[in-house]
């Protein structure tokens, strides 16, 4: 391995901010809780003029975050990409400032890399929190399908990169964040289901998504991600894949239901009958707390519901055939 890939550090988190400081807060004391002596946070700050510049140089100085740096950059995947070249760990874990982590399954995840030095990525759930109703969280199972359609066919696919791990000896191979984008998981993931990377994938939830106004991706017009979704996907997959006899019949299908599905769904919801969604819908069990900080109660729901969704069932990793697979038991 070339000297300037040495490992000092099992796990590198590397972590991008700008003017997110309420955020920041949550996800560094959870991050720092966390941390193990074998692993390294690393924080690249875009120039932010609310406190984080001062706040990071607090944490460093008192050994809670091992590098950081605050100037002007040019975007996320600028700062990322930064963070990627000051990363000293074995494995990179991308972390955003204003997200919920699982660390304990992120950990795991790690072992099977470490087991397994051929794994150049993992990959797994994510789910999402909306902050207009913190009742319900949603967990998509198409980025399994996906992956495993990859697994069998080799065909690209996107999903959100908050639960992506990837081995920092594999960077030369797959390359950085593209700056020209708004969207960087998008193309990145995209990318690397492109080429002949190593992916497994982790039936753990290792990640979950605020939604809010002061996200990147509610900050950009819809015309705007149209434009650049279909950008990527058009440079990735100038051709569709090719479409069998089964696909044509499913999507016939789904065009007939398409039409009577609201029905269906307040039919069900009436009667009290359990109903298949993708995303699926889980309860929180949220309980309002008089005079709470609406961000430490998001972050206080994605605690318990990353806890208690990721205890219900063994944590599983499923790599280069549907038949291999290793199982961890948290």
């Amino acid at each position: 391995m070339p000297t300037c890939l040495m490992s000092e550090y099992r796990i590198s988190y590397v972590l991008t901010t700008y003017n997110k400081l309420p955020y920041l807060r949550h996800v560094l004391e959870r991050l720092v809780a966390a941390r193990q002596p074998d692993e390294e946070i690393v924080v690249a700050d875009g120039g932010s003029n609310d406190g984080t510049p001062e706040y990071l140089q607090q944490l460093h100085e008192a050994g809670k975050i091992q590098q950081f740096i605050s100037e002007r950059d040019k975007g996320e995947a600028h700062g990322f990409n930064k963070c990627m070249f000051m990363a000293r760990g074995e494995v990179i874990k991308f972390i955003t400032d204003d997200d919920a982590f699982y660390y304990p399954a992120i950990r795991q995840a790690v072992d099977f890399m470490t087991e397994h030095p051929e794994v150049d990525v993992v990959m797994g759930y994510n789910a999402a929190l909306q902050s207009e109703d913190m009742t319900f969280a949603r967990v998509k199972e198409d980025p399994a399908k996906d992956y495993q359609r990859w697994l069998d066919h080799k065909v690209p696919f996107w999903m959100i990169g908050l639960p992506l791990l990837i081995r920092r000896s594999v960077l030369p191979l797959t390359g950085f964040f593209y700056t020209g984008v708004v969207l960087v998981d998008l193309e990145f993931i995209y990318r690397i289901t492109s080429l002949n990377v190593n992916i497994a994938w982790c039936t753990a939830v290792l990640s979950m998504h605020i939604s809010n106004p002061n996200g990147n991706f509610n900050r950009m017009s819809v015309e705007k991600r149209t434009r650049e979704y279909n950008r990527i996907y058009n440079f990735f997959m100038p051709t569709p894949p090719p479409r069998s006899l089964g696909s044509v019949l499913r999507e016939t299908v789904e065009a007939a239901k398409r039409p009577i599905r609201p029905a269906k769904r307040a039919l069900f919801e009436r009667m009290g009958w359990n109903q298949y969604q993708d995303p699926e819908r889980f309860a929180t069990d949220y309980v309002p707390v008089a005079g709470e900080d609406p961000v430490e109660a998001a972050f206080r729901v994605c605690d318990s519901f990353l806890a208690a969704h990721n205890a219900t069932r063994p944590i599983q990793f499923i790599y280069r055939r549907p038949d291999i697979t290793k199982v961890f038991t948290p």
